[in-house]
């Protein structure tokens, strides 16, 4: 290896030029370069915090990207949540800067909207595809006395970290149960502190939302006996045809440890989303470098399954970006 701290020893008069220019040759080369990477423009993918499913898909998307659209380096980061997410989009829009996020369905369509919890209409946004539906999974301990949502009435109960699309979701679950805002407790936990909550039992219930299998449900089901308490499936049948960003599922027995029987439970849309302000030329190349290498992000993470030809409007309640369009529209998924 060349060390540059090593001092040159006399040669030849022959050999020491043709080290000099090989020496300029490999600066000419290193120049040549560096403009090659300083003209990719780093664009930034927003996720909710490291270690739940946005935050590895969006570092599944960020490198398939990279591979496929070579004049982009995409950097995944995690932020407070969706809300946090949004308003990053809203200040790169600002900027004319290019960013994009991984967020939930309920919480875009509000800020869309310019709905409470928002004070105005982020009317820039703009989706690319619905990427997976993540799971509100109500966990209590096996011994518990809470079996229905009604009787979450007087316990502590983690919703979600504060601004979350979990814990604003949570709330709306619990309420159309019946259960108010005055008759529980609630926290403001993040998933790792529901699990750790659980386990040394200062919550009485939690929420931990995400697509199946989530680890953290995983591990927890190893530590401590659980349970999933079940939607009504009533209350889902009212609530669902008013709410296009929410849907329901049913976990199958022993899908967790824990999870005896069919157990129906509210699932929110997980979109991938930008501004209006990026290029349409660039979200048509990176819609179509998703669509056409989803085996490599399915190998990367399962989830990403979920985002198929058939799923691509699932949960999305505001406009698509033309460039998404653009590509559906030739690839013959939007007629």
């Amino acid at each position: 290896m060349f060390d540059c701290n090593e001092p040159v020893k006399r040669k030849g008069g022959f050999m020491k030029k043709f080290e000099m220019v090989l020496m300029a040759v490999f600066g000419m080369a290193v120049l040549c370069q560096t403009p090659v990477s300083i003209a990719k423009e780093v664009i930034p993918i927003y996720t909710p915090g490291s270690g739940g499913t946005a935050y590895f898909l969006g570092g599944a998307i960020a490198k398939v990207l990279n591979k496929h659209v070579p004049e982009v380096q995409m950097m995944v980061e995690g932020t407070g949540g969706s809300s946090a997410t949004i308003k990053y989009l809203d200040e790169k829009q600002s900027k004319g800067q290019a960013a994009f996020g991984i967020s939930d369905s309920k919480l875009l369509y509000l800020a869309y909207a310019g709905k409470p919890p928002f004070e105005k209409a982020y009317d820039g946004l703009r989706a690319i595809t619905f990427l997976y539906g993540a799971g509100m999974n109500l966990v209590v301990l096996k011994n518990s006395s809470i079996k229905t949502i009604a009787d979450l009435k007087g316990k502590r109960v983690a919703l979600g970290a504060a601004g979350s699309g979990t814990s604003q979701l949570a709330l709306d679950l619990i309420t159309a149960h019946g259960v108010t805002k005055d008759m529980y407790k609630q926290l403001w936990l993040g998933y790792k502190e529901v699990v750790e909550g659980l386990q040394d039992e200062s919550i009485d219930a939690g929420f931990i939302s995400g697509a199946y299998p989530i680890p953290a449900m995983k591990e927890l089901s190893i530590r401590k006996e659980i349970r999933v308490i079940p939607a009504n499936e009533e209350v889902l049948k009212k609530i669902l045809p008013e709410n296009p960003y929410l849907y329901h599922d049913t976990l199958k027995p022993g899908s967790y440890s824990g999870v005896d029987q069919p157990t129906p439970i509210l699932v929110f849309g997980v979109p991938l989303e930008t501004h209006e302000g990026v290029k349409e030329d660039l979200v048509y190349k990176m819609t179509k470098a998703l669509f056409e290498n989803r085996k490599e992000l399915i190998e990367i993470h399962p989830v990403a399954n979920e985002m198929n030809p058939q799923s691509v409007k699932r949960t999305i309640a505001f406009p698509f970006h033309k460039g998404a369009e653009k590509y559906f529209k030739e690839a013959g998924i939007f007629k």
